[in-house]
């Protein structure tokens, strides 16, 4: 975990607010809009008081999607999001002061969506950075099918792992509705085949429920609206997830992590998150530590977490602390590479 990872506080001075959203701006690298809304949010009071009050992590997040949520084909800003048919460049005209506006004119909506929902992005492209992983995990173990646990799952998408396609480019495995791309600089080898998954369970404090329109409508307000690609991936994975059975169980993993795996059925079991306990108190990781040595005490277990070290790029590491288990690789924050540590 890092301390640069900025939370909102209740009394944010404006210059802290400033100085986290330049922090974030290189994690924004993948899209050049949002690169320049973060650079020039950072020396605009209006707006940073506005971030100020957003208390999800990370606030900038929050705030893009609240405006991709609310925009319309019909207004302005969507020039620049290709999502909504938009087709024009960062450099073509000022973005950011049509940005600015909307955000000013819809500033009650933006708050209120704020309020009523966090980051939850699930995102399956992170799949292709977990699964080298958690391959290279069962061979060396000499497992055959897994019982799959995903802590802050959101909606469960990555549980579909073994469910989709894999291009690595010199190496294609796995079949599935749709592909994920991946790029092994280095690392854990491309595994020669996909793990059988026994069963899919998910835990997190707010399930996102994908037969709900308006969650979805979410899930996909928080993909970056340059990435069309990815967000046909989303929506391929929200069709696939709803064909299959994932026990999604809502509550704080610190407490019901314990109970969870215990009552799994008998068989060697994979718990993963990825992106999410960042977010989480030390005693909440703590207690999610302590479940998992707990139930490696009377079962096979491994724990493979995928946490960001700064804005942009994660750690994944596998051992039963995640504080203390060893770096195996680092990762593109969506899975778009991963290389050796």
């Amino acid at each position: 975990m890092t301390d640069r990872l900025w939370h909102a506080g209740d009394a944010a001075e404006l210059g802290a607010v400033a100085e986290a959203v330049r922090a974030w701006a290189p994690a924004a690298a993948d899209s050049p809009l949002y690169l320049l809304y973060a650079t020039r949010i950072a020396d605009d009071p209006e707006l940073l008081a506005t971030v100020a009050q957003i208390r999800s992590t990370p606030p900038l997040n929050v705030l893009f999607a609240a405006v991709q949520l609310l925009l319309a084909p019909d207004d302005a800003l969507a020039a620049w999001y290709p999502r909504l048919g938009g087709g024009r460049a960062v450099h073509d005209g000022d973005p950011y002061g049509v940005f600015r506006r909307f955000v000013l004119a819809r500033h009650g909506e933006i708050l209120a969506i704020a309020r009523a929902r966090t980051t939850q992005t699930n995102e399956v492209g992170r799949c292709a950075a977990l699964l080298p992983v958690v391959a290279a995990e069962v061979a060396s173990r000499g497992w055959g099918a897994v019982h799959a646990v995903d802590v802050g799952a959101a909606a469960g998408l990555n549980l579909l792992m073994d469910r989709v396609a894999y291009d690595y480019g010199a190496a294609r495995l796995g079949e599935g509705p749709f592909t994920l791309p991946g790029h092994r600089r280095g690392g854990p080898p491309v595994p020669a085949s996909v793990p059988v998954i026994a069963s899919r369970t998910g835990v997190d404090l707010a399930p996102v429920a994908l037969d709900h329109p308006e969650n979805v409508a979410w899930l996909e307000a928080l993909v970056w609206p340059e990435q069309t690609a990815r967000l046909d991936r989303l929506r391929a994975a929200v069709a696939l997830r709803g064909e299959m059975e994932v026990r999604m169980i809502a509550g704080d993993a610190a407490e019901v992590l314990g109970p969870t795996l215990a009552g799994l059925p008998p068989g060697p079991t994979v718990v993963w998150h990825t992106v999410a306990l960042y977010q989480a108190p030390a005693g909440v990781r703590e207690a999610i530590d302590d479940a998992v040595e707990e139930a490696a005490r009377t079962r096979p277990v491994v724990r493979i977490g995928m946490e960001p070290r700064g804005y942009g790029i994660t750690e994944v590491r596998v051992g039963p602390r995640y504080a203390t288990a060893e770096t195996v690789a680092l990762a593109h924050a969506h899975g778009a590479w991963y290389d050796a540590p």
